[in-house]
């Protein structure tokens, strides 16, 4: 049986394509002179949609097929690259809807493309292709921002029996609609701490110094004027409730939820055979290997993963902290962008100790920048406080490591554990207002997803 050729998956991209760029293309040509005259200038929304869209459409048309020419690895380069700077380009110009979103997703997009580009740019040495990699487009991989990231990984050779048992192949369906129910009443759990939360912030609201955190440090230290008051740091940690339950909520139960859903109703089937789910496969969407990739994929990501945010209060070290407890989402970017360029271009020249320190300090000005990106995108706001904040913890975690060692997980004593979490603690404490000031210095660029915000505005 042939396949609708309008529901395949490149359709799916030209005809958005066509149809953004034949909208901005008219606006040009249509527009007057005046409207160009700044740059850039202020765009109807529609318009500022399709350039937004464009160039990240044609990434996707152009990443179809393995990068085997110097001209594709470099117009794709090229592609994200603008992409990334079409947010940034336009701060100021436009309220926070839809321009936040579109620097959120030019942040956490652009950097997916630049880890496409750089991972598939091996294409380009491969003549035998025999010893190609398993090429997957970008659209393959786009929304896959956990790679290895199983509780237990399979073949893990410190791995038991018991272990590998807490591995999900095969849910069953009790077992998926279980999950979905479980993660429903979590997620309805954590939002109605959230409005608690927001009810404090709002009541108590306080002014925010104008000027930058680090620089205040300089004068704590140089001339004895405190940094931050008590009122405010308790502002600060109810602030970083709020950072903890929002993105728990919306970037990672609430994306749970919805793979669940769309696993149990187009992927999931009491029957082995493939018939009895065919609706992905007729419509040209997905071949049979793509399909059961996807069902493998979803799988592991919805059973057998950690949840993003692994309990960080018990952290004690900025390693536990920062790559096992904290925002587990972003730490393959960080990894294949940071950690792994830096690490390669210092093996060769120094030991692999500071190698690695190199690599933990390049993943954290990955991290500074996506922060900084993100900031500025949103707020136009340049202080450089996320940068320090991130850097900071950077170098934290090189001395931690210089002075401590690694951690061993299965410390027996106790004390010492606990003093490293107190030490820890003051750590993350001293240096916390340069996260939370730059995202409160202007309310009215980020609407906050809460009733009483809601209400009281």
């Amino acid at each position: 049986m042939s396949q609708p050729g309008i529901f395949t998956k490149t359709n799916l991209v030209y005809l958005p394509l066509s149809a953004t760029t034949a909208h901005t293309l008219y606006f040009i040509i249509n527009s007057p002179l005046s409207t160009w005259q700044e740059f850039p200038p202020k765009l109807p929304t529609s318009v500022y949609i399709s350039i937004f869209l464009t160039p990240f459409l044609l990434f996707l048309s152009l990443s179809f097929e393995p990068i085997q020419t110097r001209m594709r690895f470099y117009t794709l380069l090229t592609l994200a690259l603008i992409y990334i700077s079409i947010p940034i380009s336009f701060r100021g110009k436009y309220p926070p809807f839809p321009h936040n979103i579109f620097v959120f997703y030019g942040s956490i997009f652009g950097l997916k493309m630049l880890m496409f580009v750089q991972s598939n740019r091996a294409y380009l040495n491969q003549k035998d292709s025999k010893q190609k990699k398993e090429f997957k487009s970008f659209l393959w991989t786009l929304f896959n921002l956990r790679l290895n990231s199983y509780i237990i990984p399979p073949n893990n050779e410190n791995s038991n029996e018991k272990e590998n048992s807490l591995i999900i192949t095969s849910p069953t369906t009790s077992l998926i609609n279980q999950k979905i129910i479980n993660r429903i009443i979590i997620t309805f759990a954590k939002l109605l701490i959230l409005e608690l939360v927001m009810f404090n912030a709002i009541t108590n609201t306080m002014m925010i110094p104008e000027k930058s955190y680090q620089l205040r440090l300089i004068e704590f230290f140089t001339k004895g004027i405190p940094a931050v008051t008590i009122p405010l740091m308790l502002q600060y940690l109810n602030f970083l409730i709020y950072i903890y339950l929002a993105l728990s909520v919306y970037a990672y139960d609430l994306y749970i939820i919805i793979s669940a859903v769309f696993y149990r109703f187009f992927l999931h089937s009491s029957s082995k055979e493939i018939n009895d789910r065919p609706i992905l496969i007729k419509s040209g969407l997905l071949i049979s290997s793509e399909y059961f990739s996807l069902k493998e994929w979803m799988i592991t990501t919805i059973f057998n993963t950690k949840h993003m945010f692994d309990v960080p209060w018990i952290a004690s070290s900025p390693r536990d902290f920062w790559s096992v407890r904290w925002h587990l989402l972003a730490n393959e970017i960080f990894k294949e962008l940071g950690f792994l360029p830096v690490k390669n271009v210092f093996t060769p020249i120094v030991s692999k100790k500071i190698a690695n320190m190199m690599g933990v300090l390049g993943a954290f000005v990955v991290s500074s920048l996506l922060h900084e990106y993100l900031i500025i995108g949103q707020f136009d706001l340049q202080k450089g406080e996320h940068a320090f904040f991130f850097m900071i913890h950077g170098v934290i975690f090189i001395l931690w490591e210089v002075v401590f060692g690694r951690e061993n997980k299965n410390e027996k004593n106790k004390i010492k554990r606990f003093l490293k979490w107190l030490l820890l603690l003051i750590i993350n404490l001293s240096v916390l207002p340069a996260l939370i000031e730059p995202l409160r210095r202007r309310p009215d660029l980020l609407p906050l997803p809460s009733f009483w915000f809601n209400f009281f505005n």
